[in-house]
């Protein structure tokens, strides 16, 4: 139930292909119904439902029948089993960790299971290696019992659900004390309020090889790497396996992704939400391209936006352009005190121009380094400014067509 979902999408298809017979329903194109409860043993739904205010009958009769869980308790309890579970958690990086330990585990012939919440975010594996994301929301991550955990960092986030930091911090702490091996980012300071395992291993990005060279830019993707080389570590892996799988990662859909490059712009699209992410990535793109950035930003969620509003203005400051959209409310209903244009006037600068169309019509008509040339003249050249959209909602669907339209 909401099988569309990354993360359920990458479950359902890991099930089927453990035996499972599956099938699936979303509420944006097949809908809920209580007939989807036809001769199943299952009924495995995204959290996004559980936290609505009403649940639907679906959910509800199956409730009833006592077969309704989570997709992260079916995978845990399930897909999981007899398997050496490798967990990836954090505020920040979890997807992108998990696909670089996929490939590092992919690169030592360990032929891993693997799961995240991307687009196509799994891998199926024979072996006894199955590496998960591990999600905080909603408490997701405490029905997993892994093996190995690598802690990427602590922030407070999903305010809606944890309210406090205090309570977020309680959930890891359950979270790290169902696992004996912990691998943890020394460098975020929360980390260090937690009652950590005996077996801990700290990694620093001061550590990060400097004649190791990755594809993915920004000091954040160090971090990660860094975890993904104390793990090899652990599991006793080659040097030239980590160093091949790293070097090779080109990164996943939605994080720094380059979508093209037309009349002299760059469109990146990102899934960023968070003002700590909005600087790491913002910091990365001005490193790597060295251009003018115009910072696209689709908040995500009432709730999250108030919590973190003290702290955008430091975090998009690195931007040379900031212009934000209306919030996309995704699970939460809208409060009728707070929107965009609350969040534009904390970041000096930046604009509030709620509709996509309209921005795209802005972006067209007030981007100084647009070049009227064709597509092809911009091969192999750098391009003079660069649109960053950053956004959980449907900011992909901005970028592709701000793609579109330049």
């Amino acid at each position: 139930m909401g099988i569309g979902g990354s993360g359920m999408a990458s479950a359902a298809a890991i099930a089927k292909a453990y035996g499972y017979e599956i099938s699936g329903c979303d509420l944006k194109t097949s809908g809920h119904d209580v007939k989807h409860l036809e001769n199943i043993d299952i009924l495995a739904v995204t959290p996004a439902v559980y936290y609505q205010p009403t649940h639907h009958p679906e959910l509800t009769t199956a409730e009833s029948l006592g077969i309704a869980m989570t997709w992260q308790e079916f995978m845990g309890n399930y897909l999981h089993k007899d398997k050496f579970v490798i967990c990836i958690a954090g505020t920040h990086g979890k997807s992108t960790t998990t696909a670089m330990v996929g490939k590092l585990l992919e690169q030592a012939g360990l032929d891993p299971t693997v799961e995240f919440g991307a687009n196509n975010g799994h891998r199926i594996g024979k072996s006894k290696y199955f590496v998960t994301e591990a999600d905080e929301f909603y408490s997701n991550f405490l029905h997993y019992h892994p093996d190995i955990v690598i802690l990427n960092n602590i922030e407070l986030d999903h305010p809606e659900y944890f309210k406090t930091t205090e309570n977020m911090l309680n959930i890891f702490q359950s979270f790290i004390d169902q696992t004996d091996l912990l691998i943890y980012n020394t460098d975020s300071l929360l980390i260090h309020k937690l009652v950590l395992p005996k077996n801990s291993i700290p990694y620093s990005v001061k550590e990060f090889p400097k004649d190791l060279i990755l594809k993915i830019p920004g000091e954040h993707n160090k971090a990660n790497a860094t975890g993904v080389i104390k793990l090899a570590g652990l599991l006793k892996l080659l040097k030239k396996d980590y160093v091949k799988a790293l070097e090779n990662f080109t990164g996943i859909g939605r994080r720094l992704e380059e979508l093209g490059t037309v009349n002299g712009v760059t469109v990146i699209d990102d899934y960023a939400n968070h003002p700590t992410a909005f600087q790491a990535n913002i910091k990365a793109v001005k490193e790597k391209y060295n251009k003018p950035i115009w910072a696209i930003i689709e908040p995500h969620t009432f709730s999250r936006l108030r919590a973190v509003l003290p702290d955008l203005a430091s975090a998009l400051k690195g931007a040379d352009h900031v212009i934000i959209s209306k919030i996309f409310a995704s699970r939460e209903a809208d409060p009728g005190d707070f929107t965009g244009e609350d969040i534009a006037k904390v970041i000096p600068g930046s604009l509030y121009i709620p509709e996509f169309s309209s921005i795209i019509q802005y972006l067209i008509s007030n981007i100084p380094a647009r070049i009227p040339l064709k597509r092809e003249a911009f091969a192999g050249r750098s391009s003079p400014a660069i649109i960053l959209v950053m956004g959980s909602g449907n900011s992909d669907k901005l970028a592709r067509e701000i793609l579109h339209k330049l």
